[in-house]
């Protein structure tokens, strides 16, 4: 059969896509800079009108701006581009095309202000905002960006509400996950096993801070696609995590054995990154999990073999690997060298912490404390985990919100996997609370929630727990065979 004569729609699409080709070579003909910067808004244009057209796919498009935007934006647009911003941005157009294309928008609205962990999550917005007058700092761009923040939170935390409200979503959602964090888990093996790429190392050599804190026992850290080690061996440790949980109860063969086989690259990785807090947050998941399931043989089994596994690589002959030797060094305790630093620091601080209940400031610590405001008591002063920063910046009331705030989530989640009906998400909730567990394990040494890699699924995570009754409507409402 002769093939259909193209219509007219077709011929003007043609034509107009031919006619924008041309204007841009000769634009990059005539101005390179030009013609980047026309290239870029109509890029944004494309993507703008995917968000409105299909939310999900603003959403998944979030996705691979946290996990690849640092990357690019660093190594092949030089650092132009503002990667933070554009995330803020399309968080933004997701939100405000949610709007649009929802007619029950406000009731779900209200729905989700009905929602204790929603009601706290505002309530740390709220103070968030106020620690801008905090009187105890000067004013600073730190402070507008700490509370940006804060509602960047609401807005994706009401985005995700609205999108992972069926089975299919999560499942769509998931498989995207697990392209992007074995992507980023292969990459880290490449660097490990072939070296840094020359941008990469050109990049780090220019920078004494960046060397400092990536070379460590004679070679360098591995980060591969994202901003730092500590934040690649997190989100690797997160990752193992949830895809050997859903390979435990996997039924497909082949499926199961595409999880495990990620989660391997994804456990190497993360060993490369050199970051230990990583693999405190692997165990501490992993345990947690055995014991939200202690009553099933399997897990019982399955608990067995991963503690036979600890006690190889912790006992077992393998002392000339650097890797391991860093494994072994977390479990030190006050054997530790950095462990008493931490220790030191931390009870430095505390006095300070129990005097000033509403804190020094955001951003007031660290780095950038010491930049931004070189006076304030604290400027100099390195925070060595997120309860800790918290707790100097924002003080031991806003330290006391965000710990009840955590409480909250894991209480809900607990209910909903006991709760729910549908065994499907029964599974992802036995995974998404194992992992939320893991993520707050791993903010008492590290930021382990907070970066846009890692927003991508603990937001995923939180809002599966609180549609639990929308999950049980979907399985009631399946024919029955």
């Amino acid at each position: 059969m002769a093939p259909a004569r193209p219509q007219w729609n077709d011929a003007l699409t043609f034509l107009l896509l031919s006619g924008i080709g041309c204007l841009f070579a000769w634009l990059f003909k005539v101005n390179i800079l030009l013609g980047l910067v026309m290239f870029v808004i109509i890029l944004t244009l494309c993507l703008v009108t995917v968000c409105f057209v299909h939310v999900e796919l603003g959403y998944f498009l979030l996705l691979f701006i946290g996990w690849f935007g640092y990357y690019v934006c660093t190594y092949a647009l030089g650092g132009q581009l503002p990667i933070g911003t554009v995330f803020d941005c399309v968080v933004l157009i997701n939100f405000l095309a949610l709007v649009v294309s929802r007619r029950d928008v406000r009731a779900s609205w209200r729905q989700f202000l009905k929602e204790p962990v929603i009601l706290l999550t505002m309530l740390g917005s709220a103070y968030g905002f106020l620690e801008i007058l905090n009187p105890n700092t000067t004013p600073s761009s730190s402070d507008w960006q700490g509370a940006r923040k804060f509602v960047e939170v609401v807005l994706l935390l009401f985005t995700a509400y609205n999108l992972f409200d069926n089975y299919k979503t999560i499942r769509r959602y998931t498989f995207a996950v697990l392209i992007v964090s074995t992507i980023c888990a292969l990459y880290g093996c490449f660097q490990e096993w072939h070296g840094m790429a020359p941008w990469e190392l050109r990049a780090i050599m220019s920078d004494p801070h960046s060397f400092a804190l990536l070379w460590a026992g004679g070679e360098f850290r591995k980060m591969s696609l994202l901003w730092d080690p500590a934040a690649y061996g997190i989100i690797m440790a997160v990752c193992s995590i949830f895809f050997l949980i859903l390979a435990i109860y996997e039924q497909k063969l082949w499926l199961r054995l595409t999880y495990i086989g990620c989660v391997i690259f994804m456990i190497l990785g993360m060993g490369y990154s050199g970051t230990r807090t990583a693999y405190a947050v692997l165990l501490a998941g992993i345990a947690f999990f055995i014991l939200f399931n202690i009553d099933k043989a399997n897990i019982q089994k399955f608990g067995a073999i991963m503690l036979f596994v600890f006690l190889v690589v912790m006992f077992g002959p393998f002392s000339g690997n650097g890797t391991v030797r860093r494994f072994r060094s977390t479990f030190l305790g006050t054997k530790d060298e950095s462990y008493k630093v931490r220790i030191i620091a931390r009870a430095f601080i505390q006095p300070y912490i129990r005097s000033h209940p509403i804190g020094a400031g955001l951003g007031t610590t660290g780095i950038n404390g010491a930049i931004e405001h070189p006076g304030n008591p604290v400027a100099n002063f390195q925070p060595d985990g997120a309860y800790v920063t918290r707790a100097v910046e924002l003080g031991w009331i806003g330290l006391l919100i965000n710990c009840v705030l955590y409480f909250f989530i894991l209480k809900t989640g607990i209910q909903a996997f006991f709760r729910v009906k549908d065994p499907r998400i029964k599974v992802y909730y036995a995974a998404g609370v194992s992992c939320i567990f893991a993520f707050y394990i791993g903010d008492y040494a590290q930021l382990a929630v907070g970066g846009p890699a890692d927003v991508g699924i603990y937001f995923m995570f939180i809002a599966m727990i609180l549609k639990q009754k929308d999950y049980d409507k979907e399985y009631e409402q399946q024919p029955t065979a």
